[in-house]
């Protein structure tokens, strides 16, 4: 069973005031209102050890201005996203990175997931390779006993943990890192099946849970 731990950026839709040139929200399609523009993995064997990683840029094609609040967050320039592929191809490539062997895909939170499924729906892509999902956020939520309702940050587990901060948040391949980190330290406590199988969930998730803003 390898773990496949990944993470997504997004862009949206935006427009500035014309009088004011204030940023305001744009004209979003709600079926995907949020558009996949980065993907970043890393591939572990069961004893959550590194044995590859995956990263691609995905060339807009519903929201092809890169939002401003994207763009300082990110870190990502639309050169970035100029250089980058289509979606269909980006899913094919991260399928077969993927490979054969049977997998589990794990995130932080289950935006991602959900994200994911709604992108490829939306841009009429298979989702049934979508199925063994677990959910780090509310592995680490169980572990620390966080009342309902009470949600870590990603930034906040890593450093709970003790771990070496080496690169910036908020890119898909060191956050994807971070989130492997976090799980191998879950995994070395002595109620991590049971964890894991609590955050485990399969394709039932529905694609239209709107998103977190």
């Amino acid at each position: 069973m390898k773990y496949i731990i990944f993470d997504l950026e997004f862009n949206s839709a935006f427009k500035i005031n014309k009088q004011t040139k204030q940023l305001m929200k744009g004209d979003s399609n709600p079926l995907c209102p949020q558009e996949i523009i980065e993907i970043g993995a890393v591939k572990t064997n069961e004893k959550m050890e590194v044995e590859n990683t995956f990263e691609i840029f995905i060339k807009p094609q519903l929201y092809k201005k890169l939002h401003p609040k994207v763009r300082k967050k990110t870190q990502i320039t639309k050169e970035n996203l100029a250089g980058g592929i289509h979606l269909e191809e980006a899913v094919r490539m991260f399928k077969d990175w993927i490979g054969e062997e049977d997998f589990i895909l794990c995130s932080w939170g289950k935006d991602d997931i959900n994200e994911l499924k709604r992108n490829c729906k939306f841009f009429k892509l298979n989702t049934h390779w979508i199925e063994k999902c677990c959910d780090i956020q509310k592995m680490c939520m169980n572990h620390f006993e966080l009342p309902k309702g009470h949600q870590i940050g990603l930034k906040n587990a890593v450093e709970t943990f003790d771990i070496n901060i080496e690169h910036p948040f908020h890119k898909a391949l060191n956050d994807a890192r971070y989130t492997a980190q976090i799980l191998k330290k879950l995994k070395n406590t002595p109620d991590y099946k049971e964890k894991i199988e609590k955050c485990q969930y399969c394709n039932e998730v529905s694609v239209l849970e709107k998103p977190e803003e």
